[in-house]
């Protein structure tokens, strides 16, 4: 029985390990990841495949008035438009609080006041290999300023607001489901 015990232990230790990864870029946005992976010594190693694409990051943001930011767009890889909270990538160089505070300008209008980050999560750990940074702003509208990703609606919703476009389903993007909870979690909606 202390065999079993030591042999796990040492295959914990050096297994699974990669053996090798190969690369495929798609897009500037796309890359296929190609991964060989041996779970156990004298064991067959098994093939993976998995995306690759930069860092996300997702801005759950209220203003003062207690209004959450909601932003629509038309989605290809869903054939329809969605509600979602202002989000995007990292770009070149850039923090993932960068990117935030840029995002979160670019698609409302708004700037952050104050950002509490809420985790940096992995969205899908069967198929994506994407680090998703969540915050929490709050926000206010810069005189003059506009949004300038064009292709976009902007609303604010109240916090029941936001829950019945959640249980209506009309707000169904589970990576921000996940930013919403991390949020209520972090109990950053004392106040609003």
């Amino acid at each position: 029985m202390s065999d079993e015990v030591t042999r796990s232990s040492v295959n914990t230790a050096d297994y699974p390990r990669i053996v090798s990864t190969a690369t495929t870029e798609i897009s500037p946005w796309v890359t296929i990841a190609e991964k060989t992976v041996q779970f156990e010594a004298e064991e067959t190693p098994h093939l993976y495949h998995c995306l690759r694409q930069a860092d996300y990051v997702a801005i759950l943001a209220t203003t003062a008035e207690g209004l959450i930011a909601l932003v629509r767009q038309y989605r290809p890889c869903v054939e329809d438009f969605t509600w979602e909270f202002p989000a995007g990538t990292l770009e070149d160089g850039e923090t993932a609080e960068d990117a935030a505070r840029r995002e979160l300008r670019e698609e409302t209008g708004l700037q952050a006041e104050s950002l509490v980050n809420l985790g940096c999560f992995h969205p899908d750990t069967g198929r994506l290999q994407i680090s998703s940074h969540a915050f929490f702003a709050r926000a206010a509208a810069v005189p003059g300023h506009r949004a300038t990703k064009g292709e976009l609606d902007t609303k604010f919703v109240t916090l029941a607001g936001l829950h019945d476009m959640m249980r209506t389903m009309e707000f169904r993007h589970q990576l921000h489901w996940g930013v919403y909870a991390a949020a209520m979690l972090h109990g950053v909606f004392e106040g609003c």
